[in-house]
């Protein structure tokens, strides 16, 4: 079958400085001809040039993508590394059937030669006994008696002749009978045995090359073998049919039943039949991947995960049996060289070759034996058998003890401990952040030893648990003020611990409760409200004030620091490849930490909500596994929230409240003249009195009427207060303040790679700022790497006073 090349797409916006929406160019008068046919003839010349630039690119590639793929095939080879246990059977046992059918025929051919020489002296005698019979002149009867005798020798030898004939047939026509099933050290000596072969054989190939080059001359012979490497690098990358596939199980040379050769009609159903070798499954198997679901027994799935990791030219050391569960089958791999990165690597490969959804090969390498993975094929619900969330009653939790959130991937408890944890929650839009919040909820609102503070930028708050919390605010003055006094709190702690008769750390008790602060929405905090997070984080641990915030994402841009990586509990749920870089650094994918590859809620289908990663829980496992939050419906949160408030809400104990009025503010915050700052201290119980009222400052009227703006100019304009009016937001950045604000109209491109979702966006709101008349272009951010397109705030405040 011929195969078709790849159409070629020139995509102009990106493989030339062609003219957008977003920069249309200048406007001129009317052109001339001249100037018309001159502009048309550099634009084709442009194009043109462009065009052959992406073509050699494009070719350029495919040749280095079918160098990598000469090299994996060429080691592949020469290693005999892509033969299957079934390959390794057929090719030994055939073999050793070889082997005996030579001795067999030579041990034939002997019998058939010892048979001709004694035929041949027979005839010999024959010869001797006519020419004595032709000479009998003088004495004729001494004559014949001589030449009878000589006749009788020769049938002799003639009777014997055949009776060596009789064994020469024999002998070819012996059945086989050394037929033994290979154990795995035979494969494993076999494997060796064609890498030395097939490594000879290339390294003779190479002298003679090498050799006939000397000899030759010139440089006509490598020119031809460059070319001939460089063609067959080119087709290789430009036509994937062109690669070599694993090929079809060898039959056996002989019947099983009988030890006969194979018949042609027999070869592919007699040689196999009966086989119970490795790799061997089913009467009539080619040795080829299959399905997880064609998997009747574990030794089939196993075959079938080791089938599968050979084909994608995985480096197989070793595949553990199989073990069957509920949701799937769950094997543990060993790579020969390097990590088990390169199985994460192929996944969504390997999800292919199994025929599973996206994302339903599960990978968890083994932190103590590195070259080990734990491999999930899901056919079902990974989860189906959670348990229910346990009930809580009212003041019937110690903070400091582990509680039980959900389920884990091999079955057990996802259960931990929150004492002296500072944490974060990472997922996207429909990753699961609330469900997870408000399980935490569930836990810390029903301790006696634990005061609850939830504080939300995006004005939603802890929703079914409100009423068990003790301080919420969704103001963002107010959010800063409050945070301010948690640090004192904090600080002031420090100051007393001792006193209290307490050791290193603060003791949680029901006099002196620990304060747990829920934040949701990180990144629409005020640039203050930052900067003393960062300072009560590094205080706040040891002295019982205890943080967890929620985002998004975990990148530098949308956080407005590298503070991702500071916390200890890190909760990663569905996220972007770059969120998991942020939150657990460079070389995470590689440790088996996959978040990105999860896929969050979409309509009614829950896909990976509220399923995570999670890094730094004490008593959960050092590997990379899989978990899944219980989920509290809104009527039962309700419920329990009501009785929590009813049997009254833990509080901050007088001591700290003391304490933290002598206490310093944060070093790193700056303050302005007396007269002019607003923020100031506020101790615990007017801070309850203050969110309890409307915040004055959250009333100030602004420097422009929203209701005069156009709804794109707002919402651009929004992006930037809640970032706390940054130099510059990337269009990365303002995506998820648009998607927030309308997602029916601004998440339709979530689907797509990064590149492509932010030249649609770019698009999009070129056409939304034209049509509203609004002049205001997107630019390069310079102060960034790779320089992203995006908005100075500098130009959104101009484009603010044109339109007021």
């Amino acid at each position: 079958m011929t195969t078709l090349p790849e159409p070629f797409v020139l995509d102009l916006e990106t493989e030339g400085e062609f003219l957008t929406d977003d920069k249309p160019g200048p406007t001129h008068d009317a052109p001339t001809a001249d100037t018309t046919h001159n502009a048309k003839t550099s634009g084709a010349a442009s194009r043109l040039t462009t065009g052959v630039i992406a073509l050699a690119r494009r070719e350029t590639a495919a040749v280095r993508t079918g160098a990598k793929v000469l090299r994996a095939e060429r080691a592949a080879w020469l290693n005999a590394s892509d033969e299957t246990p079934a390959h390794l059977r057929a090719g030994l046992l055939n073999h050793r059937y070889s082997t005996w059918t030579s001795r067999q025929q030579s041990e034939a051919k002997n019998l058939e030669e010892k048979a001709a020489g004694l035929a041949k002296q027979a005839d010999k005698l024959d010869r001797q006994a006519g020419q004595l019979l032709s000479a009998a002149s003088a004495d004729p009867e001494t004559t014949g008696k001589q030449a009878t005798a000589l006749r009788r020798q020769a049938a002799s030898l003639r009777k014997e002749a055949a009776g060596w004939r009789k064994q020469a047939t024999e002998a070819s026509q012996r059945p086989y009978t050394a037929h033994l099933e290979p154990a795995e050290a035979d494969l494993r000596r076999h494997r060796h045995r064609t890498a030395t072969r097939r490594w000879a054989a290339t390294a003779a190939l190479g002298l003679a090359i090498g050799w006939a080059e000397i000899r030759i001359g010139g440089a006509l012979l490598p020119a031809l073998t460059a070319s001939g490497i460089t063609s067959a690098a080119w087709a290789k990358g430009r036509f994937p049919g062109w690669r070599s596939e694993l090929p079809e199980v060898p039959p056996l040379a002989y019947e099983l039943g009988t030890g006969h050769p194979a018949g042609t009609a027999q070869t592919s159903s007699t040689g196999q039949a009966g086989a119970a070798a490795p790799g061997t499954q089913t009467p009539g198997d080619t040795g080829k991947p299959f399905t997880i679901h064609e998997a009747t027994t574990p030794a089939m799935a196993t075959e079938c995960v080791r089938r599968a990791l050979l084909a994608e030219r995985v480096p197989v050391a070793h595949v553990g049996d199989a073990v069957e569960y509920s949701w799937g089958w769950e094997s543990v791999a060993r790579v020969s060289e390097g990590t088990p990165g390169v199985i994460a690597d192929k996944l969504g490969y390997l999800e292919t070759r199994f025929d599973v959804g996206d994302g339903d090969v599960i990978l968890q390498p083994n932190r103590k034996r590195t070259a080990e993975a734990l491999l999930r094929v899901v056919t079902g619900d990974l989860f189906g058998e959670m348990k229910p969330p346990p009930y809580r009653a009212p003041h019937s939790v110690d903070i400091t003890k582990a509680g039980v959130f959900g389920m884990s991937a091999d079955g057990t408890d996802l259960s931990f401990s929150l004492a002296e944890l500072m944490g974060e929650i990472i997922a996207r839009s429909g990753g699961g952040k609330s469900t997870i919040m408000r399980d935490l909820l569930d836990w810390t609102t029903a301790a006696y030893n634990a005061t609850t503070v939830f504080l939300d930028p995006s004005g939603d708050g802890p929703g079914q648990f409100t009423d068990a919390v003790k301080l919420t605010a969704t103001g963002p003055i107010q959010i800063e003020f409050i945070l301010l006094s948690l640090y004192r709190l904090a600080a002031g702690r420090a100051r007393i611990r001792r006193k209290l008769g307490m050791g290193d750390a603060w003791e949680c008790t029901r006099e002196h409760p620990a304060v747990i602060v829920f934040i949701d929405e990180f990144p629409k905090l005020t640039k203050r409200s930052k900067q003393i997070i960062a300072e009560l984080m590094l205080v706040g641990r040891k002295e019982g004030v205890w943080l967890i915030f929620a985002a998004q994402g975990s990148t530098k841009e949308l956080l407005g620091s590298n503070i991702a990586q500071h916390p200890a509990l890190k909760i990663i749920g569905a996220c972007r490849d770059v969120d998991t870089t942020g939150a657990l650094g460079s070389g995470a994918a590689d440790f088996g930490y996959l978040p990105h590859r999860l896929h969050p809620k979409s309509g009614k289908d829950l896909n990976h909500c509220a399923q995570t990663y999670i890094v730094g829980a004490p008593g959960l496992s050092e590997d990379p596994m899989l978990h899944k939050w219980h989920y509290i419906p809104d009527d039962e949160g309700g419920r329990r929230a009501a009785e929590r408030l009813a049997a009254g809400l833990v509080d901050v104990d007088q001591a700290s409240i003391d304490a933290a009025l002598k206490a310093p503010n944060p070093p790193g915050l700056k303050f302005a003249d007396e007269e002019e700052e607003y923020l100031h201290y506020v101790p615990w119980p007017d801070l309850l009195a203050m969110v309890a009222e409307p915040d004055d400052h959250e009333d100030e009227p602004e420097d422009d009427d929203p209701a005069d703006l156009p709804p794109i100019l707002q919402a651009i304009r929004d992006a930037f207060v809640h970032e706390s009016e940054p130099e510059y937001l990337t269009m990365d950045q303002l995506h998820g303040h648009l998607r927030e604000d309308d997602p029916g109209q601004w998440a339709k491109w979530d689907d797509r790679d990064d590149r492509s979702r932010l030249r649609e966006l770019g698009k999009a709101l070129s056409r939304a700022l034209r049509d509203a008349g609004v002049e205001l272009s997107s630019e390069r951010i310079t102060e960034l790497d790779g320089q992203p397109r995006g908005y100075y705030f500098e130009t959104v405040q101009q484009a603010l006073s044109e339109t007021e």
